[in-house]
């Protein structure tokens, strides 16, 4: 472990690629950077084409300070950078595995408040909390500034996903993290690797993830879809009612996806009954208009008309 943190320290810290993390940053910064009276630089296209090709002494050093600070505070992180031995010609992961976060984007603030000011967090409507909100800077500045900082990295990190270009598919609606995984996974698997999450099922049922769910499979990365109730609490801190999914992907092609739905243990999967293969054309014709795919507990009779 000490030799590889060495190599690693090693490789951060060569010029090369400070260059390529600081030119990553500043790209990401244009979505985070604060905009006032007194802005005077701010990482337009322009600029960071004149970083690309002279360096970072094409940036004052304020600004260079802005974009560290930028990226420490919100952990941007540059997949090229940090894995440059997997992301090469038509590189990515062979593996991936994971449970990311299933959180909404937006501040909620009845959340934000819960343990900080209970009297704002249980008010009986949405007019009478905002009204004790615009009391803070006076009965509490401190705890208005942290909501304030708050708000800011809600709003800038959902203009960075709507707006950056990443996550054309998957930064729909109300965004929640899990959707966001569900596109980032796509742009990292290797062209013969495959990925397995487990986020809510309305990752293939949803209307607002029809675009998502529809390329993966008319582009044959579904590999399997498995479907949980969390009855049997798989998920003890999780509601029962709350429906999650297996979610399997390949880099490559597969002509088959395999389903199942309603599902409460994993032992369940061993009922060959519950299980069953549709193609991408077979979707298609259940659900046309959206590329979703409809839920059945057993294996579905599909009657092609001619």
């Amino acid at each position: 472990p000490q030799v590889a943190r060495e190599r690693y320290e090693a490789y951060r810290t060569a010029n090369e690629v400070r260059r390529k993390k600081l030119e990553a940053d500043t790209w990401t910064a244009a979505f985070f950077w604060p905009i006032t009276e007194e802005t005077d630089w701010a990482p337009t296209y322009a600029e960071f084409l004149r970083l690309r090709d002279e360096g970072p002494e094409a940036i004052p050093a304020t600004a260079l300070e802005q974009i560290e600070a930028l990226a420490e505070r919100y952990k941007f992180f540059h997949w090229h950078v940090e894995f440059p031995d997997v992301f090469g010609d038509d590189g990515g992961f062979d593996v991936m595995l994971g449970n990311p976060p299933w959180e909404r984007i937006k501040l909620q603030e009845k959340e934000f408040f819960a343990d900080k000011a209970p009297e704002i967090a249980e008010a009986r409507t949405a007019a009478q909390r905002r009204k004790l909100i615009k009391k803070l800077p006076q009965a509490d500045p401190d705890l208005h500034a942290a909501y304030v900082a708050a708000l800011r990295e809600s709003e800038t990190t959902s203009h960075f996903l709507r707006e950056s270009g990443r996550y054309p598919l998957s930064a729909v609606g109300d965004v929640n993290t899990y959707q966001v995984f569900a596109g980032l996974v796509r742009q990292i698997v290797g062209p013969r690797g495959r990925v397995g999450i487990v986020v809510p099922s309305g990752i293939a049922t949803d209307y607002y993830n029809q675009d998502y769910f529809s390329t993966v499979v008319e582009e044959g990365e579904l590999v399997s879809f498995y479907d949980f109730e969390n009855r049997a609490k798989l998920f003890p801190e999780v509601d029962s009612r709350m429906k999650f999914a297996l979610l399997t992907l390949t880099g490559g092609e597969v002509d088959e996806a395999e389903f199942a739905f309603f599902l409460h243990t994993t032992d369940d999967l061993a009922d060959p009954e519950r299980r069953f293969g549709l193609s991408r054309e077979e979707v298609a014709l259940m659900n046309p208009n959206t590329g979703t795919v409809p839920v059945f507990e057993k294996t579905p009779p599909l009657r092609v008309a001619s």
